[in-house]
């Protein structure tokens, strides 16, 4: 059995927001609970997920659910029927009831005014808005619509209910198309109109939008343990695609997770892309795309991006251009998609000049005003104000040479001498300011003062991950004296947030000391980068070993016990996990 085949019958769970089935990049998600025969319909949408309706489909009577990747199963004494998506945000229901299937059941708090937009012999579709639950939000309320057609069946809608009565021989088979923001009455027709006509038909278009999504996956492990975890990660990342509208249309945007986090993030989907890069080359492109397109005129890049509006005060570490000058190394400069290099080194050369300008210090350094800009958002390394921090200092010093390096493919010599010479003068400036010779390790800088602060976390090793000018001695000095050693970072559940013997240490504490897989993926680069091979494949094996035994691929670690914490399914952790699942094949 191959991936896709494995993928599209694999057993898994809607119960919940953060898992609901929503693929074909939708922004619309069903959720199922195990012991009911009804569905809500929910929304991933700008920053926030609301519940539309509970219930949305209903039939009659208690059940069992009997959900897959490909499709929904309903059970029970007067049902069975089967859900099948067929395109965005646009499924099928099909199969043979003995009492009416109820739709648009219930309408959630979120969900405001509605109104019957079309209606014909066959065809119900409502209109109305749903409010946002993030006060952040210039517009309030999202138009949003939702339609049904009746293939097999009679449509019954009035005073507030809405039945899709069976056929004497108890066939029922619907379509239902759910939009949201950008949409046309007519337009929903006519995806309607194109449903399906059978689950069979509408699980070969699923069946064609995951081989184009995923087929560059081409293995699928023997343990069964091991082969879950694949395929959950495959899922959970396929899942939190989404074609959403608005400022983000035109690219596929990859949410961290569907339920907790539906936006576009730098940092995550920088990370998300070591495996979007395996499963397929439009995906990464388009992500990495997105970000670019999102840059300001004058280069910020907001932390992250919605349909209809971004997170303006803060950004994200600077790692478009690692993830950029990754993906072009992977893929092959002569498979790039045209335009692809010049909107790739625009974006950086004005990120990075953004960066000199907007965080500027009078050390020639960036500072950061707090943990949110980092993304370690709670880290200790803010408790007592800004820092310059050691980390995005490395991480803009990486993406000056990203820009370097796509200024040599577009051609323009000038830029690349320009960035190089920037990096270097750059690099020099981390050593002078961030670097303490007696510890020999990297450290933040109180903004006000220059002072040095303590704390050792995983931020102070990231200069050696950027490439910091020290000789080679120091740097392998630092390795084995901070990153190899089990008293700050090498223990059983490696690389923490905080270091295990720093005092404010706390293993299962947000970013003050669990283990974080973007930045322990980090640390295995720099295991890499400097010849370490045998302590990566001992780190790698430690921290594949305690995604696997989740199975859920969470947020993040407790640093003691392995626990996840935080989201299920979360975008980077799924993708570190299947990169290192692919480098055991």
């Amino acid at each position: 059995m191959n991936v896709i085949n494995a993928l599209l019958s694999l057993e898994t769970s809607h119960a919940v927001v953060d898992r609901s089935m929503s693929p074909m990049f939708s922004n619309f998600g069903l959720c199922f609970d195990a012991q009911s025969a009804a569905g809500k319909l929910v929304l991933h949408y700008n920053r926030f997920t609301r519940t539309l309706w509970e219930p949305f489909i209903d039939f009659s009577g208690a059940g069992e659910v009997r959900p897959t990747f490909a499709s929904t199963r309903i059970i029970n004494e007067n049902t069975d029927c089967e859900i099948v998506f067929y395109d965005t945000d646009a499924f099928i229901v099909c199969g043979r009831t003995a009492a009416a299937a109820r739709l648009f059941c219930v309408p959630d708090a979120a969900l405001g005014e509605i109104w019957t937009a079309y209606r014909d012999e066959k065809t119900l579709i409502l209109q109305g808005y749903s409010e946002n639950g993030d006060a952040r939000d210039p517009d309030r309320y999202a138009p949003v619509a939702c339609g049904v057609r009746v293939l097999r069946g009679t449509l019954s809608a009035g005073a507030g209910e809405t039945l899709i009565l069976p056929e004497e021989d108890g066939g029922v088979l619907f379509a239902v198309v759910c939009r949201v923001l950008d949409f046309e009455i007519d337009e929903i027709k006519d995806r309607l109109a194109a449903a399906p006509g059978t689950a069979e038909v509408a699980k070969e278009k699923m069946r064609a939008w995951a081989e184009n999504a995923a087929g560059g996956i081409d293995f699928l492990p023997e343990d069964d343990r091991t082969r879950s975890a694949v395929l959950t990660a495959v899922s959970g990342l396929l899942m939190n695609l989404t074609a959403a509208p608005g400022n983000l249309a035109g690219y596929l945007s990859a949410f961290p997770s569907r339920g907790g986090y539906p936006t576009h993030f730098m940092w995550d989907s920088a990370f998300q892309n070591l495996a979007y890069e395996l499963m397929s080359g439009r995906v990464a492109a388009d992500t990495l795309l997105l970000l670019a397109r999102c840059a300001r005129p004058d280069g910020k890049i907001p932390q992250f991006n919605c349909s209809t509006w971004e997170r303006p005060h803060e950004t994200q570490p600077a790692l478009l251009g690692w993830a950029a000058k990754r993906y072009a190394e992977r893929v092959g400069i002569e498979n790039l998609a045209p335009g692809f290099v010049e909107t790739i080194y625009d974006a950086l050369s004005r990120n990075n000049k953004w960066w000199l300008t907007g965080r500027a210090t009078k050390y020639g350094l960036i500072y950061c005003p707090h943990g949110l800009e980092t993304g370690q958002d709670d880290s200790p390394r803010f408790d007592d104000g800004p820092v310059i921090a050691v980390d995005m200092n490395s991480y803009l010093l990486s993406q000056m040479r990203a820009a370097a390096y796509f200024a040599s493919l577009a051609g323009d010599a000038e830029g690349e001498a320009y960035w190089n010479a920037e990096a270097e003068r750059f690099g020099a400036l981390m050593i002078k300011h961030l670097y303490d010779p007696e510890k020999n390790l990297f450290f933040d800088a109180d903004l006000n003062t220059g002072r040095p602060l303590s704390l050792v976390t995983l931020s102070s090793l990231i200069p050696l991950w950027a490439g910091v000018p020290l000789p080679e001695e120091k740097i392998r000095a630092m390795i084995e004296d901070y990153l190899l050693n089990e008293k700050y970072f090498f223990g059983a559940v490696p690389f923490p947030s905080v270091a295990y013997c720093e005092e404010k240490y706390e293993h299962a504490h947000w970013w003050r000391g669990p283990t974080w897989m973007p930045v322990a993926w980090l640390m295995l680069e720099i295991l890499e980068k400097y010849g370490y091979q045998t302590e990566r494949e001992t780190a790698a094996n430690r921290l594949f070993d305690i995604m696997k035994k989740d199975g859920e691929l969470h947020e993040l670690f407790d640093s003691q016990t392995g626990e996840g914490l935080g989201c299920a399914e979360q975008g980077w952790t799924a993708a570190i996990f299947l990169r290192l699942a692919a480098e055991k094949e």
